[in-house]
């Protein structure tokens, strides 16, 4: 019986090793029991040393060794080879439309990096599309390092970064980051751009006639604005339009509410800040003041004079009411490239894009069909009243950008974007990730962070296999436990059938 000793040791070793393979890694217990059949193993092989040197001495125990050796050095080649793939990680994209493959622009972006990026993706589990996406980036560049941090463990990070959504990526180099809560290829694309980027754009918020203050914690005011600007590396600052003109080191000019309307004189210092290469957000709210609607309509778009009501209770789950109407339809721009989420507004007045020889004014974000304008701004009906008020959807947001002549080629791109509600952004609704999100693209895109170079992805093709966590087993299983083994059986069937 002495000759079978080494049965034990070898299935506990077989066992740690599937053990292993189904848990993704050498944990105690298979550790000890991988141990243990090792040590059995050599009770067995001592127990039949006399065997075992005839065993050698015979030409099939030099061939059985020799196929032992050989299989022995083919895994060490292969953990070899994987070793060295986790490095520099070489994969294939067999889908129909390449949808995992980065596109020319994102490939350019990352080998001409010049400076060290860091990729952090907070979280309490990892997301696989995530850690897939920032991989393949990681594969492209030595100079781009993925982490991932569990919020949980990590509140002073939390708190730096202000995180509030699990699954967000910051990207950070030096002292500069940027933060991605929805990960998609232009979005990471851009932030690199961004934090590596030696400016540091100026926003300067208008001051003096009635709008949002930068310094106001009220849910009216916008210091939750400035915040997020702050940890995004921005620098906001006030204007005061009535005191002297518009510095050119403002990277966009913030008009978020205008109740007062605007004086001539500050109208003139904005139509000259815009034709030097100044960019203007103007944020509008019911009843908006002649001058202003005479000043965005040279541009083209036309602003209102009722308010938008919303029949949708969609937005009753966020406390929203009637005057609370909801974006849901977004056209294609630079702005809203990708971004599907419904963002909340407060009391807006309706766009209208109409005919201008000054920029070409494109529409960001509409309501739905469930809206109308009431036009009585002292009525406070929700009920929609024939041949008074105005059916849906509307627009609530335009960007216009005007091209620049042969003279002055050299200047800025003059750039507009006209919103009908201020309230989107303020410290009441800008806690709403998608508000925030829409109102930092809206920042972005007037500060012209080399949006030039944003990589443009295409919606692609995505077929889906359903993986139950039983077919994620038998995978692993196959993969990890039972084909390594194969050069083994093949060898053990070898060694029977030569010594019959």
């Amino acid at each position: 019986m002495k000759k079978y000793a080494f049965v034990p040791g070898a299935l506990m070793v077989v066992t740690a090793v599937l053990w292993a393979a189904l848990t993704l890694q050498w944990s105690l217990p298979a550790l000890v029991i991988g141990a243990g059949g090792l040590l059995a193993l050599a009770v067995g092989v001592a127990a039949n040393w006399t065997a075992v040197r005839e065993w050698f001495a015979d030409p099939r125990g030099v061939f059985a060794l020799n196929s032992i050796m050989s299989t022995m050095l083919l895994v060490g080649i292969l953990v070899l080879v994987n070793g060295t793939l986790s490095f520099r990680a070489i994969t294939f994209d067999w889908t129909e439309a390449g949808r995992h493959t980065l596109s020319d622009g994102t490939r350019a972006i990352l080998q001409g990096l010049e400076k060290d990026v860091r990729v952090v993706q907070f979280g309490r589990v990892r997301t696989p599309a995530v850690d897939g996406k920032l991989a393949a980036f990681s594969a492209l560049s030595p100079r781009l390092r993925t982490e991932f941090v569990d919020i949980d463990t990590a509140p002073q990070a939390v708190k730096l970064y202000a995180i509030t959504t699990p699954g967000t990526v910051i990207v950070e180099s030096g002292d500069r980051f940027r933060r991605i809560e929805k990960v998609t290829e232009p979005a990471l694309s851009t932030a690199i751009l961004q934090v590596t980027d030696v400016t540091e754009p100026v926003i300067c918020f208008a001051t003096g006639e009635g709008e949002r203050g930068l310094a106001d914690t009220s849910a009216q005011g916008v210091s939750g604005l400035a915040s997020v600007l702050t940890a995004s590396n921005y620098k906001p600052d006030r204007l005061n339009l009535l005191e002297g003109e518009v510095p050119q080191s403002c990277a966009a000019v913030v008009l978020a509410g205008l109740p007062n309307g605007l004086p001539p004189e500050a109208i003139e210092r904005l139509t000259a800040y815009i034709v030097r290469g100044g960019r203007v957000a103007m944020l509008l709210d019911p009843p908006v003041a002649q001058p202003v609607a005479d000043f965005v309509t040279r541009f083209g778009i036309k602003a209102g004079q009722g308010v938008i009501v919303e029949r949708s209770p969609a937005g009753r789950t966020v406390g929203a009411g009637p005057d609370n109407p909801i974006g849901l339809v977004y056209h294609e721009h630079a702005i809203t490239q990708g971004f599907e989420q419904r963002t909340l507004y407060g009391k807006a007045v309706p766009l209208t894009i109409v005919q201008t020889d000054v920029g070409e004014p494109k529409p960001l974000v509409s309501t739905g069909e469930t809206t109308f304008e009431r036009t009585d701004l002292l009525s406070a009906s929700t009920e929609f009243r024939e041949g008074r008020d105005v059916r849906g959807p509307f627009v609530l947001a335009v960007a216009t950008a005007i091209p620049r002549g042969t003279q002055d080629a050299k200047l800025p791109e003059p750039r507009l974007v006209v919103a009908g509600d201020s309230d989107f952004l303020s410290n009441a609704l800008l806690p709403l990730a998608p508000n925030r999100d829409l109102a930092m693209r809206i920042i972005a895109w007037l500060a012209g962070e080399r949006e030039a170079q944003v990589v443009s992805v295409e919606e692609r093709q995505n077929r889906r296999i359903a993986m139950t966590e039983s077919r994620l087993t038998v995978m692993r299983l196959v993969n990890i436990g039972l084909l390594p083994l194969i050069p083994l059986v093949a060898g053990l069937i070898q060694f029977f059938r030569s010594r019959r």
